[in-house]
């Protein structure tokens, strides 16, 4: 007896985990994005997922409630802004048995919120911090679970080679795990953006990775920037909110968000430079595109 998911959310985690189940052979029967409910149905985002959708052979549902009947596991893909109102909205259209498996990136009172209209179903709701990109990983990225119902979903996730480490049973133990490490791995992605782009407006931007490479023995510079940058180009939107999730955990356990705040305001502005338009459909390697593209953006 195989084992049925459906999604929340259908962007590029949601397509990812999706191809990686159906090739291990489980079902995945449905899936909702908040998208269909624009008034033009999403413009040619919503013509994607739906692409992405009928290549799959999986149902786009026209609401949450219609996306989890019948499935064991919902998995929730959504934005960092939208995870409690996509738990309350999926929720209470859930049934005893049946596992929402919130795998969005946020601080633990908001896994905490979401929570709310899942458990007053019955119905079980487990976190998932996914602990690297999901690209190249697919489903089998590394993920934490926590939760009451975290070892019954771990038993239903690994038979089809999912990478799942339980941390505990309370709610928000797996998200403080992903939140407190993104301040470093954002904050990462921030100082490569600043550091990098100003290197490249004072022309000194090899004998600059050069000098990381002596101070950091081991590690390619060239490499991880420009893996990093990339990443940045295409997501720095998604990323800036995830930063906002994580000043708020750091506020929940009473320490000052510094770091994490100014990691948001730099992943904010480079969201508005239109990045993602630039590189989506031809990403780079080499990191030279992406310091030029910021520092051109600088300029205008």
């Amino acid at each position: 007896m195989t084992t049925t998911f459906a999604f929340i959310g259908f962007g590029e985690a949601g397509q990812y985990l999706s191809k990686g189940l159906q090739g291990e052979g489980a079902i995945v029967s449905a899936a909702y994005d908040i998208l269909f409910d624009a008034p033009d149905g999403g413009g040619a985002r919503g013509d994607a997922v739906r692409a992405a959708l009928a290549e799959r052979g999986i149902r786009a549902a026209v609401s949450p409630a219609d996306a989890v009947g019948g499935a064991d596991i919902v998995i929730s893909a959504v934005t960092a802004k939208q995870v409690a109102a996509a738990g309350d909205a999926t929720g209470r259209h859930m049934q005893p048995g049946q596992i929402f498996l919130d795998i969005n990136s946020a601080s633990p009172g908001a896994k905490r919120e979401a929570s709310g209209a899942v458990v007053a179903a019955g119905a079980d709701y487990v976190e998932a911090a996914v602990m690297s990109n999901v690209p190249p990983h697919g489903h089998r990225v590394p993920m934490f679970l926590a939760g009451a119902a975290a070892e019954k979903a771990a038993a239903l996730m690994t038979p089809f080679g999912m990478d799942v480490e339980v941390v505990g049973t309370g709610i928000g133990q797996a998200s403080s795990i992903k939140m407190i490490r993104s301040v470093m791995v954002k904050g990462l992605e921030a100082l490569l953006v600043e550091s990098l782009t100003a290197a490249h407006r004072a022309g000194v931007g090899d004998k600059v990775i050069e000098s990381l490479g002596e101070s950091f023995p081991g590690l390619d510079w060239r490499g991880k920037a420009g893996y990093h940058l990339g990443r940045v180009a295409l997501h720095a939107a998604r990323r800036a909110d995830e930063m906002e999730e994580v000043a708020e955990t750091l506020r929940e356990i009473g320490v000052p968000p510094t770091m994490a705040e100014a990691t948001a305001q730099q992943l904010h502005m480079v969201a508005e430079m239109g990045l993602r338009e630039k590189f989506v459909d031809d990403l780079p390697e080499d990191i030279a595109p992406f310091v030029a593209a910021l520092s051109a953006a600088h300029s205008s």
